[in-house]
């Protein structure tokens, strides 16, 4: 990995770090290259995939230069936010700083949000004379409705986390002195659950999001839990009074 993208395993969690705090995190071409590979490289044992950033600002989004000059191409950044949306294990974004363009894409394109109170979000891509990628109008159309969608891309108008996370574009809103134990606090209780369960229900759900929901699969994926070892673990601690201890099968 370079200066600009980190990615490390740390026990069963992901974490990806956005560092290139002086070109406010914006991704080009290599950064996607890498972003790819790390997805690449997740072990089947991963239980969450995070993505954090430093500096002032989360993500800016594609790097207008490479795209200018030819070096990226807008859908390039578009597959990244596709392979993310795409994982077998809940992902979740912490963004401590403030979003623009792009930036909201790979925001949305996680499972779950935790913002800092204080920071704001805009997508000013009528302003340039761009259209948002279509894939990410699909998605945020899709997991914040319509109304939210139309305001923040017809509109390019700032909002506040406040405001987004009034409309449940966040699930978790946090003072920034809170945000380090919380969202660690978090990630423990998201990676404590039973792993199977955990990527069964998340595949239904993606599946009814993107329309090509099938009962039958959908079916088999809750039969198999039922049928887990997993299962009989849960149940066993519950009565134990105890931590389960999970091995996804």
């Amino acid at each position: 990995m370079t200066d600009a993208i980190r990615f490390e395993m740390k026990g069963d969690v992901g974490r990806l770090c956005l560092c290139a705090p002086e070109r406010r995190n914006a991704i080009g071409s290599q950064e996607i290259s890498l972003v790819k590979s790390a997805i690449d490289s997740i072990p089947d044992t991963c239980r969450l995939f995070v993505i954090r950033s430093e500096g002032p600002v989360f993500c800016a989004g594609a790097n207008l230069k490479e795209i200018t000059d030819g070096t990226m191409a807008g859908d390039d950044f578009q597959s990244m936010t596709n392979a993310i949306a795409s994982l077998a294990m809940p992902s979740l974004a912490i963004v401590e700083g403030d979003v623009f363009g792009g930036g909201a894409e790979l925001l949305f394109s996680c499972d779950f949000r935790i913002g800092v109170t204080g920071k704001h979000l805009k997508i000013p891509a009528a302003s340039v004379g761009l259209c948002y990628p279509v894939k990410g109008i699909q998605r945020m159309t899709q997991r914040l409705g319509s109304t939210l969608v139309r305001k923040l891309l017809l509109t390019t108008e700032s909002m506040s986390f406040e405001e987004l996370a009034q409309q449940n574009a966040f699930d978790w809103l946090l003072p920034p002195a809170e945000i380090e134990t919380d969202s660690e606090a978090l990630i423990e209780r998201l990676t404590g659950l039973a792993p199977l369960s955990i990527a069964s229900m998340l595949a239904i759900i993606k599946s009814v999001e993107e329309g090509r929901f099938d009962h039958t699969s959908a079916q088999a994926m809750a039969d198999k839990c039922s049928q887990s070892t997993d299962l009989s673990e849960g149940l066993l601690a519950l009565r134990e009074k105890r931590a389960p201890i999970f091995k996804r099968r």
